[in-house]
Order: structure tokens, then sequence, then C-alpha cells
């Protein structure tokens, strides 16, 4: 199977149509139904077929397509990080102090790509050293509102509510459903803002949540939720207007199995970046579009 089928599989499903999935793939009709036929004789079963003028997925061409969706986002995650890393003359350290290291990897990512840097993400243990070299660049933590330093960048997010988009009775609840008939909460792990202000929203609506699960990061909250095995808050971060970067919102791969609800009244969850010592002398343009004038 190339990336090209891989594709036509996601886009039949999206379109119904033969003619549509050609035209977003940039091919002609007759070598999209060339490649259809191709893919049932590798796979030796029928994956298509014809009602009322429509493409729809047979019962093997669906669980194709599941895989289909996994090996796209490898795909995009793999050109991701060669174009980041092999491409690039330049490195840049982070360490991110947060439970949505995923998110807050994202975000870096998008933020610090156009400059041509490498990245190197380091693990919640590390520490820095006197060694100026071997401290990280950039500093990414929980925060809970802007600084007044103008030598620091703020994410804004807003706590959403993650669930199984799949599973009953998670495809339908709603947030205050879900912990009313006491589903279980995949927890950030003790001591983050994230989990603290989780049980102040649930506070909030005088509501005791179930912990099922305590996990490292969200992004292992996320892959659990769309189990089926919970809810899990997590943050949909935006970059705040205002700042020299413009704003956006953040969304993961696989995120089309999960259901976001927003949470009423639920505080601002944010992540606040702090340059480190050498970030001004590795590229003072970067540095001014993150931190502003100095």
């Amino acid at each position: 199977m190339t990336i090209v089928k891989w594709k036509l599989i996601v886009l039949l499903e999206k379109h119904k149509k033969v003619t549509l999935a050609a035209k977003e793939l940039g091919l002609k009709q007759p070598t999209v139904t060339f490649h259809m036929k191709k893919m049932e004789e590798e796979w030796e079963t029928q994956l298509f077929h014809t009602k009322a003028g429509r493409i729809l997925l047979t019962d093997a061409g669906r669980i194709l397509y599941r895989f289909a969706l996994q090996m796209l986002q490898l795909h995009e995650e793999a050109r991701v990080e060669m174009k980041l890393r092999g491409a690039a003359i330049k490195r840049l350290r982070i360490k991110i102090d947060a439970p949505c290291r995923e998110e807050a990897t994202v975000l870096a990512s998008v933020l610090l790509q156009p400059f041509g840097y490498a990245l190197e993400f380091t693990d919640g243990s590390f520490k820095a050293v006197e060694a100026e070299h071997d401290e990280p660049d950039l500093i990414i933590r929980e925060a809970l509102a802007p600084s007044p330093s103008e030598k620091e960048h703020y994410w804004k997010a807003e706590l959403k509510l993650a669930v199984s988009a799949a599973l009953p009775p998670y495809s339908t609840a709603s947030a205050q459903e879900l912990i009313d008939i006491g589903a279980g909460w995949i927890a950030a792990q003790s001591g983050t803002l994230l989990r603290r202000q989780s049980l102040v929203w649930a506070a909030s609506r005088e509501t005791m949540l179930r912990e099922s699960y305590s996990v490292a990061d969200t992004g292992s909250a996320r892959k659990m939720a769309a189990q089926g095995l919970g809810f899990t808050f997590v943050p949909e971060f935006d970059v705040m207007e205002g700042q020299h970067a413009s704003a956006f919102s953040i969304s993961l791969p696989g995120d089309r199995a999960l259901r976001f609800l927003p949470l009423p009244a639920s505080l601002a969850y944010g992540l606040r970046l702090t340059p480190g010592i050498r970030l001004r002398e590795l590229d003072s343009a970067l540095f001014e579009r993150l931190f502003g004038d100095s």
C-alpha cells in the first residue's frame, strides 16, 4: 500500500465519490479506479461497493479505513520530524514542565519551524546544570495567568472534557451527565495545575470526580479516553491575541475519535514560555517574535 492508496481510502469515505477523491488527490478518475481495483487485489477482498451512485466502504473497507487514518497520522509525524531534524542546521533544546506535553510540542513546532530550527525536547527529569550550553533554550511551564514580564509569552486554553466519540453513553451525554452517572476520570498527575483546575471546576458544580486512572500527560489521557476508559480534562489552545505570533487553534492527530465538550465557567489554563540565556544569541528575530522587543 502506497501513501496515495491510504489517502484514497480516506477520501472515498469522506466524499463517497470517485470524482471528488480524484480531484483532491490531483489524479484522473481512471487512475483512481485503477488504484481501487489494485487495493482489492492486494487485500484479496471487496473494499468498495456502489449504492445510488455513491462509493461506500464494505465492512473490510472500514477496517482498512481505520488503519489508513493511523498510517496517515504516522506519515505526517514522520514528515514533520524529518523536516525539523533532518533539514535544519540549527537546534533548540526545549524543556516542557507541563502535563499537556503533546499540545506544547505542537505549539512550539508551529512557532519555531519557520525559523529553520531542529527541536530537541528534554524529558521531565531534565536538570539544567551550570554549563551554559546544557541549559534549555526554552522552558514551557504551566501558568495560571499572563505574566507582566516582557520576556515571556503566554498561551491560553479553554478546558474541555474529552470522551470517546464511539462508545455509549459517552457518545451523546453532556459533561455534567457523564459525571452524574459516575463515569471514571482519567486524571492528570498530582501537583499539576491541570489536575487542580479539573477539581476546582467539579467543586464549583458541587460534583465529585471518581478517579479511575492517573496519567503523566494528556497524550496518554486522550488515548485512554478514546478507548472508552473514561473521560479526561484537556486544554484546547489559542495563541493569545496581541502577541507577535498569529492566533490559531491547535488540533491534534486522532482527535476524531474523541468528543470535546465545553465546560462552562471553567478557569483558563495556560502555558508560559521562558527563554533560556542562549536564545537571544541564537536568533534575535526569533526572540523578538516570541517575547517582543526588549
